[in-house]
């Protein structure tokens, strides 16, 4: 899923869009890009295809039970959206993303990541890896391995694409920036760690912290001058990106069979292994697609 227009294509059908022209034109994706992304969904048990009327030669793409589970991890990122990019709009009402409605408790949702054993909300300084486990180095090769694609290029904007959540595509969606939020995640700070850790290229890893930093994900502080060293650490906007990442790990490891084992993370305000679920702030409860309703925002 480290994939900028899978993401795009799975925001899409959650909004209920499921032909191909409808994704292209809200994606700003090609149609060579948007059907090998569509054909790797299918094979990958996310999405199906079926036709659309019974004398339809036009096909429509679903989600299946695997790609629905996908869900929660979603709504984390529609709320990050609406938490930490409102500065950044530009006022056209393209570029706001929807607001979430309950229908179940009839109040606005606020999707908030808990641990299945305590239900405490999932903070990253809450997190750790018990000493027992793996090492960060074989986990990070473990979640590296699952992140084979290359980074894609933007398409051409034609000024009709649906920008909603492309903050957060752009910073889950390619491989390497979300490698170096989860490094973070568990301790790393330093250039050399990273380019050790990760065995990035250095003028690859130089272009990812300097745009983490402009986007105000990571902090850049100098702790020596001469010659000019300086650590990269999570900002309040970086830390709130773990639950997202952690509910999609929860997808991953609910989708494995018993012959997989993840590596283990512990929740310390309760001890137990670390399990997400997402649920409603105001009623507790976990929301399904049916009771979600997505409401586009008002321009200002």
């Amino acid at each position: 899923m480290g994939d900028r227009w899978s993401l795009l294509i799975l925001r899409d059908a959650f909004l209920g869009r499921t032909r191909f022209e409808q994704f292209r034109r809200h994606i700003g994706i090609s149609k060579a890009t948007l059907t090998r992304r569509l054909d790797a969904l299918i094979n990958e048990g996310v999405l199906y295809k079926q036709p659309g009327s019974a004398s339809s030669t036009r096909f429509e793409y679903r989600l299946t039970e695997k790609g629905a589970g996908l869900f929660s991890s979603s709504l984390l990122a529609w709320q990050w959206e609406l938490d930490w990019c409102a500065a950044e709009r530009d006022g056209a009402k393209s570029r706001l993303p929807y607001e979430l409605f309950h229908r179940r408790c009839g109040q606005e949702l606020y999707p908030l990541a808990v641990c299945r054993h305590c239900r405490r909300p999932v903070q990253v300084d809450d997190v750790e890896l018990p000493e027992q486990a793996l090492s960060p180095q074989s986990q990070l090769d473990e979640i590296r391995s699952l992140n084979r694609l290359r980074r894609v290029r933007s398409a051409t904007k034609s000024g009709t694409e649906d920008l909603m959540l492309a903050n957060i595509s752009d910073l889950i969606g390619d491989r390497w920036t979300l490698l170096l939020l989860i490094s973070a995640f568990f301790g790393l700070r330093r250039y050399d760690q990273f380019l050790k850790q990760l065995s990035i290229a250095s003028n690859i890893l130089t272009a990812r912290l300097n745009f983490l930093v402009d986007v105000e994900v990571f902090e850049r502080r100098t702790y020596q001058e001469n010659p000019p060293r300086s650590d990269y650490l999570l900002s309040a906007k970086g830390k709130s990106l773990f639950p997202i990442v952690m509910a999609m790990r929860q997808w991953v490891i609910d989708d494995l069979d018993a012959s997989h084992s993840a590596t283990e993370l512990i929740h310390t305000a309760c001890g137990k292994n670390l399990e997400i679920d997402v649920q409603c702030e105001k009623c507790c409860e976990i929301p399904a697609r049916a009771d979600v309703q997505f409401i586009e925002a008002d321009t200002p």
